[in-house]
């Protein structure tokens, strides 16, 4: 039974979040952009789509795009899910796969698996090309970059209105953007925790902002980022005492965490491809903090930052479901603070 009327066609993300759960599986989505919190989120979106509540074990092949074969990719399109209505293809990193691949691919499209969703990541995605075309007539091209920055005030209200219920004050919107910038993925999780700490309030104010994101609190997260760069156990504890003498909860200094390491993985991802100062200019981070990326990212490899992001997420949900959030973030610093295995 078809679940949603949404149309296929080319689509920002904010969008393709809200439209998503209520459409019928597409053959192909294309989740363009650089934006590495909206990609995500668009990830799981397909994945709630496409899947529903089939087990991926049984109905999900991801593959990197850098050494994927594209029979290899075409035989698990055809391959019969198991279990499952449909199965899901994810090809990661997909923009080197896409320009070997274009034809083939073009012609997929042409007669794609009755029962396999085709999902393509890429930073970049030219909208000229035939296989663009045929993308957007049958599929979704999911737009992952942030949105203008006069827009996402009125998009920030939106969210909170039809997510949360909430009235988020127009104050409080430019003070949330004053501290954290226009980035969707440090926005969007500052969303949740005000929802969390205003409670059964239906307003969020900016002193509700002001608290939670903590004026002041930024040179004491850069300051416990170096001590976990340095593996400095000691001294990352020391500043937890801070902010807890503070009175800030296990929530709130993982959100403030997450922002850096989320900005250290983008900029480790496009110092792939691009010198370190280009690479910080374009994550948007602060050049002020060059020297403090440069060593975090020459005492950490690419295992060990996606560990540091895991173990982030591992902690915020372990401090909203246990009475002892403190051991969980002790236990958080001595993950972070850990060896190295380069």
């Amino acid at each position: 039974m078809a679940r949603g009327k949404s149309k296929p066609g080319v689509v920002r993300c904010s969008a393709f979040l809200e439209e998503a759960a209520k459409a019928d599986p597409a053959p192909v989505y294309v989740l363009a952009g650089a934006d590495a919190y909206l990609v995500e989120q668009a990830r799981l979106a397909v994945r709630e789509c496409v899947l529903g509540d089939a087990d991926p074990a049984m109905a999900l092949a991801e593959f990197e795009g850098s050494d994927a074969a594209l029979a290899d990719v075409l035989d698990s399109l055809r391959t019969a899910p198991f279990l499952a209505p449909r199965r899901l293809v994810v090809v990661r990193e997909a923009d080197r796969f896409v320009t070997e691949h274009r034809g083939a691919l073009e012609r997929y499209l042409d007669a794609p698996s009755p029962t396999g969703s085709l999902s393509l990541e890429v930073s970049s995605w030219n909208a000229e090309t035939n296989l663009s075309k045929r993308a957007a007539k049958i599929g979704y091209v999911v737009q992952c970059e942030a949105d203008r920055p006069d827009r996402i005030p009125g998009w920030l209200q939106t969210m909170a209105r039809k997510k949360y219920n909430k009235t988020l004050d127009r104050a409080a919107v430019e003070l949330l953007i004053e501290y954290l910038g226009t980035g969707m993925g440090d926005l969007v999780p500052a969303l949740d925790l005000l929802d969390l700490y205003t409670g059964d309030s239906d307003r969020i104010g900016e002193p509700d902002v002001d608290a939670l994101v903590a004026r002041g609190q930024h040179e004491r997260v850069w300051a416990l980022c170096d001590a976990v760069a340095g593996r400095r156990l000691a001294r990352a504890l020391e500043l937890l005492d801070a902010f807890w003498a503070d009175g800030m909860a296990a929530p709130q200094i993982v959100g403030l965490l997450r922002k850096e390491i989320r900005q250290l993985v983008l900029v480790n991802a496009l110092n792939r491809r691009m010198s370190l100062e280009a690479a910080v200019n374009q994550a948007g981070a602060p050049r002020a903090a060059m020297s403090r990326i440069r060593l975090a990212l020459q005492t950490s490899c690419d295992e060990h930052l996606a560990d540091a992001y895991q173990a982030l997420v591992d902690a915020d949900l372990e401090a909203k479901t246990t009475a002892n959030d403190r051991l969980a973030m002790e236990t958080l610093l001595h993950r972070l603070c850990g060896p190295v295995h380069m």
